[in-house]
């Protein structure tokens, strides 16, 4: 939903976290599937940061995302490639 409203309603990412502002607390950061210490925390509101940059940069577009080619190169056996930046 937030990307949705970053991307589609053109809302800056900082109203969108505070949209969801009841459920801080149940929003957990990602964390990396290894056994060590996560030495960062990236949140949804990084997310939503970055993805605002990106469409306003013209890094990402809706309709130009190609989403079969993106699917394709994150499989492992075809890279585990996840760039979604130009070039």
């Amino acid at each position: 939903m937030g990307c949705f409203m970053v991307v589609v309603l053109r809302m800056k990412s900082e109203k969108v976290w505070s949209t969801f502002r009841g459920y801080h607390s149940q929003i957990k950061p990602f964390r990396d599937a290894g056994y060590g210490d996560c030495t960062y925390d990236c949140t949804l509101k990084h997310c939503w940061e970055g993805l605002e940059i990106a469409v306003k940069l013209g890094w990402y577009s809706l309709k130009g995302f190609d989403d079969r080619e993106y699917e394709y190169y994150e499989q492992l056996q075809n890279g585990d490639i996840n760039w979604i930046i130009p070039g």
